[in-house]
């Protein structure tokens, strides 16, 4: 077992201490300064960005997922948050263009800036892994398929919850009176 938990945190310490401190800091600013944002992904990728909708939800940032019964429509003033490790699965390829073709702003979350989404994308946060197209350049991962990336994406999500509750000021307390309490 402590064979499994060092590489998993091998790797995800080598791939995350290299995220663009730049590009971090534009997504930090897009998802704060829009009206409203969508996340999109497919599978774990997917499961890793509704983690995002709860958390940051309690940070009073209008979020929802692609697909979500209360989606509500994009325009100008919001932002598509589309992450996916290939850039290049159908789903996120088809809904980066038309919200693009919506005047939405697409940030792109994955390992292929030169992809279908990320020559979409007005923004890129790129993060190391293997894909489905098993480029040279990719970091090659031990973890089966693209099971890393869905990792740093989950992690991510509370990296930047971290980052905004220090740099804004919020306190948990005010976390805790917008999280759920009909448990």
């Amino acid at each position: 077992m402590k064979e499994s938990v060092n590489l998993v945190l091998r790797e995800l310490d080598d791939t995350l201490s290299l995220l663009d401190e730049t590009q971090f800091m534009n997504l930090v600013t897009q998802m704060k300064q829009s009206r409203r944002v969508v996340v999109v992904g497919v599978g774990r990728v997917m499961l890793s960005l509704k983690a995002w909708v709860k958390r940051f939800k309690h940070l009073g940032i209008d979020i929802n997922y692609f697909g979500s019964e209360t989606e509500a429509s994009v325009g100008p003033l919001d932002l598509v948050i589309v992450a996916s490790s290939s850039g290049e699965t159908i789903i996120p390829k088809v809904i980066s263009a038309k919200a693009r073709e919506l005047g939405a702003k697409v940030f792109y979350i994955g390992c292929t800036p030169d992809s279908t989404v990320g020559k979409i994308a007005n923004y890129h946060l790129i993060l190391q892994g293997q894909t489905k197209l098993k480029l040279e350049t990719e970091y090659k991962s031990k973890q089966p398929m693209s099971t890393l990336i869905e990792q740093q994406i989950y992690l991510l999500g509370d990296i930047l919850t971290a980052y905004m509750m220090r740099t804004e000021g919020i306190k948990e307390t005010v976390v805790i009176q917008r999280h759920a309490n009909l448990e």
